[in-house]
C-alpha cells in the first residue's frame, strides 16, 4: 500500500490539513506531527509522486560529477 501515488497523495493531503488546521486553530504542536509526515513523504514518497524530478535530478548530480573530475583531472 505504502508504494502507491494515491496513498503518498493522502498522506501529503493530510499533512497539508495539519497544518491548516495547527495554523487556524492556534495548536501549533500539531505542527510537530506536520513536520514528522513532511518527513516522511520526503524521505518515502518523493520518488513516487515525483518520479520525472527523481530523474532529473540524479542526471544532474551525475553532470556534475562528470564535470568536477574533468577539472580534477585538468589541474594536474
Amino acid at each position: 500500500m505504502a508504494k502507491t501515488k494515491q496513498f503518498w497523495t493522502l498522506i501529503s493531503f493530510i499533512t497539508f490539513l495539519l497544518f491548516t488546521v495547527s495554523i487556524y486553530t492556534k495548536l501549533y504542536w500539531l505542527n510537530i506531527f506536520v513536520i514528522a509526515l513532511g518527513l516522511l513523504v520526503n524521505k518515502k514518497g518523493t520518488n513516487i509522486l515525483f518520479p520525472n524530478y527523481v530523474k532529473k535530478q540524479e542526471q544532474a548530480k551525475e553532470t556534475l560529477e562528470k564535470i568536477r573530475k574533468t577539472k580534477e583531472y585538468r589541474k594536474r
